[in-house]
């Protein structure tokens, strides 16, 4: 009885001991999570500190001839961090209507007394991250700068800037396909593949997480500095890009039709000046034409049954390895011939067709049965030796350009292989039972063009920092000799025929009265469709010019029209031919140059006006002379002989920059950042702009610049 009293005592005792440990944990916990919270909660952000990337500034890229394609223009989020440790909340309560109202003068987002409830609340609550605005354009961040507290510093403060970098397009959607989209996912076009070259090296900063999982920096200095990307360099020219995309739209739209796309490469070269690439976007009405946009790069993306533009391919096939002979004669009777069941006619066949030609008059007047039979002639029993002949020009491998997306051809490789048949050799040697992207399908003609040297197309001409040539991007030999000379020299003979104005070639009439002269190939596909071919076509004209001494060659694909014209000569080579005109208006080197003219005395280099720093830079960097402009962020230049005067250029806040004189990298930085939208005509330096400088900006403008 007596050990079970004990054992009763112990049990009770260990029972209260346990108690009294238990409501002193909680006690302790109370007491942590009131008396020493700050304290602790302190101790704890010191060990939420990570080191954490800063993405740099993402290059540029430019046209040839300097204009901006692309550009990344700076935004700001501010915040306020009420826990900074440097923060004299003396000075805080004293300058607090002023840097309030100062706010709102800048932002133009609330009154002064929606801020100072917001500071306030931050404040009381403690809290590390209150959000003052999202998105500040570079403008308003200088100004905050400026105000009362804020220009204290970051510390003493507790206001930050995180810069956000926001990509821009100048020119909207021109070429906007061939520039491409920066984004997370899905980049394509030259920012997508030359991402690397343009991202940069990316920094690596201490910060600290704060309240609702936000990051700030520790301190201003970085343990890795990023460094920007490169400058891109792009091959296009804008004018030559406008000129083409305008005139593909209005024949677009003339024909309802239902996508094209234009190329012009550089002979030698292989560089790209414009690629247009346009989609029908909306149905048109009878009282407006259906809307297009560049959605898609059909240029190096659509691979399809060329059609008669593969007869240039299958003819110097046969003149290379199958025996034939320009002045070999083929008979093709009335225009209609039958291969295996299958019905292959000529363009005249209800005129009772072309009789008797030739291998050049074949290919001139562009028929099918007349190509037909000359491959069958050649390649009947050896098949084989028709796909190796393709095969040995370039015509099944990819062109290999540094843009995403390219489509591979599809070219039957063997005899057999996948579909196969008795009527695929007579087929395809006019385009159909193969596929080529529009620049696949130019790049031969290019070829023939740079006497049967193939070049690899290019859109990057160079990469640039701060102005400094990184990396010159040399044009690049695919295939030194695709055929021999003798084969050139008669693939380039029946090109001059297709349109010569003299003569009976089914492009003659297109070029009667240009001052150049054009070798090239009309092409009308059939589009296949679920039930077959159903009346629907594809129009192109590849060639070059001059026919005489090439300088570029082009290629124009329309597909799918709807107002009954489809034939390759009406729809694809007025396209053609206005390019070209073009070209030949605005290049100096196709006509004599005036002999007699005095050299122009040397003297300083002009300058446009812009951002001090970069222009100090580079005066500095070429030891050239300057006076004035010491201070200030943008400045106006006026150029001697022998020195450039700069002078300050105030930009005013909330009001419209004048950007004048500026070039458009500058001055898309400025108008952008102050709110407004811009739309760009021409090139080159700002000589006019829609809305005057001073003006208050009320709302979102659009504003028009116009450079020369």
């Amino acid at each position: 009885m007596k050990n079970q009293q004990q054992f009763s005592n112990r049990t009770w005792l260990s029972f209260a001991l346990f108690v009294i440990l238990g409501f002193s944990i909680f006690g302790r916990i109370l007491w942590i999570q009131s008396a020493e919270h700050d304290k602790w909660k302190a101790v704890g952000e010191r060990f939420e500190s990570s080191v954490q990337s800063i993405a740099p500034d993402r290059g540029q890229i430019y046209a040839s001839n300097g204009s901006v394609l692309a550009t990344s223009v700076p935004v700001f989020e501010v915040r306020w961090d009420s826990k900074s440790e440097a923060i004299n909340w003396d000075t805080f309560d004293r300058n607090l209507d002023s840097l309030c109202a100062g706010l709102s003068t800048v932002l133009g987002t609330k009154p002064p007394r929606e801020f100072k409830d917001l500071l306030r609340q931050g404040r009381n609550m403690g809290r590390r991250n209150t959000l003052i605005v999202r998105r500040a354009s570079y403008t308003q961040q200088k100004a905050l700068l400026d105000l009362p507290f804020i220009r204290l510093g970051r510390f003493k403060s507790g206001f930050t800037f995180s810069r956000i970098e926001q990509r821009r397009k100048p020119f909207g959607d021109l070429a906007g396909r061939t520039i491409g989209i920066d984004r997370e996912a899905n980049k394509v076009g030259l920012e997508a593949s030359w991402n690397d070259e343009l991202t940069g090296i990316t920094g690596r900063q201490l910060q600290r997480r704060v309240a609702g999982g936000q990051w700030m920096p520790v301190s201003d200095e970085y343990i890795v500095e990023p460094v920007a990307g490169y400058d891109l360099i792009s091959s296009i020219d804008m004018h030559l890009q406008d000129v083409a995309s305008n005139a593909l739209r209005r024949q677009l739209q003339a024909h309802d039709a239902a996508w094209g796309t234009v190329i012009l490469m550089e002979v030698a070269t292989g560089k790209i000046r414009a690629m247009a690439n346009l989609t029908r976007t909306s149905e048109g009405t009878e009282s407006s034409p259906s809307l297009y946009s560049e959605s898609y790069n059909h240029a190096i993306g659509t691979a399809v049954e060329p059609g008669s533009t593969f007869k240039l391919a299958s003819l110097l096939t046969a003149l290379e390895t199958g025996g034939v002979e320009p002045s070999d004669e083929m008979d093709t009777g009335n225009g209609v011939i039958t291969f295996y069941g299958r019905r292959m006619s000529d363009s005249n066949a209800d005129e009772g067709g072309h009789g008797i030609l030739t291998t050049e008059e074949i290919f001139e007047v562009s028929s099918n049965v007349g190509t037909a039979l000359t491959i069958k002639k050649a390649f009947g029993e050896r098949p084989q030796a028709f796909l190796d002949g393709l095969k040995s020009i370039g015509v099944s491998d990819p062109t290999g350009i540094r843009l995403a997306g390219e489509a591979n051809p599809k070219v039957y490789g063997t005899v057999g292989e996948d579909r196969w048949s008795g009527l695929s050799l007579t087929q395809m040697s006019i385009g159909y039972e193969v596929t080529q992207t529009p620049l696949q399908t130019l790049s031969l003609y290019n070829a023939i063009a740079n006497n049967g040297q193939m070049m690899r197309p290019q859109l990057v001409e160079r990469l640039e920092t701060n102005g400094t040539v990184v990396r010159e991007i040399e044009p690049e030999v695919v295939n030194q000799s695709i055929c021999s000379p003798a084969t050139l020299l008669a693939c380039q003979g029946m090109m001059k025929r297709v349109a010569d104005p003299n003569g009976q070639g089914t492009a003659h009439y297109i070029f009667a009265k240009s001052p150049y002269t054009v070798a090239g190939k009309t092409g009308t596909a059939r589009i296949a469709g679920p039930n077959g071919y159903d009346g629907r076509y594809r129009a192109s004209f590849a060639g070059y010019f001059p026919a005489e001494a090439p300088r570029y060659s082009c290629i124009v694909v329309i597909a799918d029209t709807r107002s009954g014209v489809y034939y390759g000569s009406s729809i694809a080579g007025p396209v053609f031919r206005e390019l070209a005109n073009k070209v030949y208006a605005t290049d100096p080197s196709f006509h004599e140059s005036s002999a007699g003219l005095l050299a122009e005395k040397a003297k300083l280099p002009g300058a446009k006006d812009g951002a001090r720093e970069e222009l100090v830079l580079l005066y500095d960097a070429f030891g050239l002379a300057y006076s004035g402009a010491t201070q200030g962020d943008w400045v106006t230049v006026t150029t001697g002989d022998s020195i450039a005067a700069l002078r300050v250029r105030n930009i005013v806040s909330a009001a419209v920059p004048d950007v004048r004189g500026m070039g458009l990298r500058d001055a898309l930085y400025l108008l952008e950042n102050a709110g407004l939208q811009v739309k760009t005509m021409g090139a080159g330096t700002v000589r006019r702009q829609s809305i005057a400088p001073g003006a208050d900006i009320a709302g979102t403008q659009t504003i028009t610049l116009e450079l020369s």
